[in-house]
């Protein structure tokens, strides 16, 4: 059973730092004058309006994501918005190539090598990515690696993040059953 986890947080000290746009915290790129400067908390929010993403510098970062409760990781979504309403009609701020680890701990360094993935930016603006699990471990942390991006010279946008997995408690209930008996 697969689920989306919900009432997680970054971990600020294990997350790149934003993206200070040299015109100031605010974007002239539509009518809507809107703060453009998102702290990385943002990919864990639901929303799809323009600019409401996390943008880090260059085109690597790494940003660890504690889960509301330990799962076994199965899925993760990606999100990011379509050409059809950036004003550049482009994405290259989009993210491309990107690794994603399960940690136990938030101060285990690598983790367990999940899986590495290609965001398509001529396919759709989500995309989910089945990881590649075969231990079934339980994981606390989710630690995302973007490796590049589209080809944008100055930053990258992650407009979302889902983690979906199965949750621990089902593990846990059968195992605390077993042991009262």
């Amino acid at each position: 059973m697969q689920a989306e986890i919900k009432g997680a947080t970054i971990v600020q000290s294990r997350t790149t730092r934003s993206y200070h746009y040299p015109d100031g915290n605010y974007s002239w790129m539509s009518l809507i004058i809107f703060p453009f400067v998102k702290p990385p908390d943002v990919i864990l929010q639901p929303s799809y309006h323009l600019g409401n993403c996390w943008s880090f510098p260059g085109s690597q970062a790494e940003t660890v994501i504690r889960l509301a409760k330990e799962i076994i990781p199965r899925a993760v979504t990606i999100q990011h918005i379509s050409k059809k309403v950036s004003p550049t009609d482009k994405i290259s701020s989009a993210p491309k190539d990107f690794a994603i680890y399960g940690l136990k701990a938030e101060e285990e360094k690598q983790g367990t090598f999940l899986g590495q993935f290609t965001y398509d930016m001529e396919g759709f603006l989500i995309q989910t990515f089945q990881l590649k699990n075969e231990s079934s471990e339980l994981m606390r942390y989710i630690k995302l690696k973007v490796i590049n991006n589209w080809g944008h010279p100055k930053y990258t946008c992650i407009y979302r993040l889902r983690v979906h997995g199965d949750p621990s408690s089902s593990k846990n209930s059968v195992d605390d059953h077993a042991n009262k008996r």
